[in-house]
């Protein structure tokens, strides 16, 4: 594998190491279409008024990168139209590493696309799981959200960061050209830690370690959602009127031009000895065996 590895990263030209780790997963997106070896769609979020359409008209490979799109359509009762969650649920989990993406998401008004990972059921070792927001953008021109939640049992918290809990977002200064600019996204996790950056920049982090994780009102004690098998996500996703989140002055209006594009470069995972991957057969085998 590692051997394999190093070769395809040559092949790209970039780094085999990073962060202390070596590559172990990717996608530079470079084939004629999607590869569905890596990825699958998945009903991640929701609304009444859209459409669900995975087809290429709504996410597809052109020049090199994955190209996920928003559109509007002549039914009333829904007027949009766009793909479900594009993940790797069915392909590749994983736990601990660094994980980083080179993307171009929408800075814009209705616009709500997010880089995440939920914790994979036949793999998770409690009965709820976790949710770690690498980034959402809410109908924003300029700035990106990281957060991290468990969920379960009909209960749901976030938590606060060890740094910058108050404001838990990068801004970007020079923003007037960003819905054309690609930039770099991290993700390090390890056994105490979860980090988020921007262009190589650490703007939060995370404890999730038992003694120093603030969990608010100790809802779904523990922290152990935070150390199982996650999988990774990518929603080009949207603020409507009948949306599964409804905030006053995000809805997209007729004004907003459509679509709205979510362009993603490359997706890299790296890791050292101890860190876990599991990959389809795994997935497969496990999944199988739960049912």
């Amino acid at each position: 594998m590692s051997e394999i590895m190093k070769k395809e990263a040559e092949k790209f030209g970039f780094e085999y190491e990073k962060h202390g780790r070596k590559l172990v997963w990717h996608d530079e997106f470079d084939k004629d279409s999607i590869d569905f070896d890596k990825w699958n769609f998945r009903r991640t979020m929701g609304g009444k008024d859209r459409i669900y359409d995975n087809s290429e008209k709504h996410a597809r490979i052109e020049d090199g990168h994955l190209l996920m799109q928003v559109y509007g359509t002549d039914d009333p009762e829904h007027p949009w139209s766009l793909s479900e969650g594009f993940t790797t649920s069915d392909t590749m989990l994983f736990t601990y590493g660094y994980l980083e993406i080179k993307a171009r998401p929408p800075f814009r008004h209705g616009a709500w696309p997010s880089f995440w990972m939920q914790s994979a059921t036949p793999f998770r070792t409690v009965p709820w799981f976790s949710e770690v927001d690498i980034y959402e953008i809410f109908s924003s021109e300029n700035k990106v959200v990281a957060n991290i939640h468990k969920w379960g049992e009909g209960q749901h918290t976030s938590l606060d960061g060890v740094e910058n809990a108050s404001d838990r977002a990068y801004f970007f200064e020079d923003f007037e050209n960003l819905n054309n600019e690609y930039h770099i996204y991290g993700f390090e996790w390890d056994e105490k830690y979860m980090y988020f950056y921007v262009d190589g920049e650490m703007y939060i982090k995370f404890d999730i370690t038992e003694e120093g994780c603030q969990v608010p009102n100790n809802v779904l004690p523990g922290v152990q959602c935070f150390h199982d098998p996650h999988f990774i996500i990518f929603n080009d996703e949207i603020f409507t009127p009948n949306g599964g989140w409804v905030v006053p002055g995000w809805s997209l209006v007729d004004e907003d031009p459509l679509p709205i594009d979510y362009c993603i470069d490359y997706v890299r995972l790296y890791q050292k000895e101890g860190e876990r991957l599991i990959l389809k057969d795994e997935i497969a085998k496990k999944t199988a065996e739960s049912k």
